[in-house]
């Protein structure tokens, strides 16, 4: 209870740390979406740790979704920790099979996840292996 009555709510945080978020420029839409914490802006999540999920050797993209929406199907660009802008190293295009809101060891599918909320992914372990971001 004390942590929901004295931290800030995420949409007032993001305003003055999207420039520590955001490497690139800070008049694009990304980065207003990010600054703002825009629902309707595109889509910027952060995959913060790999979780082990129930089958073996598989893994759930665990993060915050800093701007839009992330929902089951949608199409999005992987970029992993190697990722430099501009080149298309450690970037794959691809489809989220699933999204999923994870409550301690339990999960329970859910349809998308609005900014500002965390989520996880599965299949999204074949191309992150470690923290990276999902940009649309």
């Amino acid at each position: 209870q004390l942590i929901t009555i004295h931290l800030p709510l995420p949409d007032t945080t993001q305003n003055y740390r999207a420039e520590l978020i955001y490497e690139g420029p800070t008049d694009d839409e990304a980065y207003l979406g990010i600054a703002n914490c825009n629902p309707e802006g595109p889509l910027m999540m952060y995959v913060s740790k790999m979780v082990p999920s129930s089958d073996k050797g598989r893994f759930y993209a665990f993060g915050r979704v800093f701007s839009g929406k992330c929902g089951t199907g949608q199409k999005v660009r992987i970029m992993g920790p190697n990722f430099v802008h501009g080149k298309k190293e450690d970037l794959f295009l691809k489809s989220i099979q699933r999204t999923i809101l994870m409550m301690g060891r339990y999960t329970e599918p859910i349809e998308d996840v609005p900014c500002c909320n965390i989520c996880g992914l599965p299949g999204v372990d074949q191309f992150l292996a470690q923290p990276g971001a999902l940009p649309i």
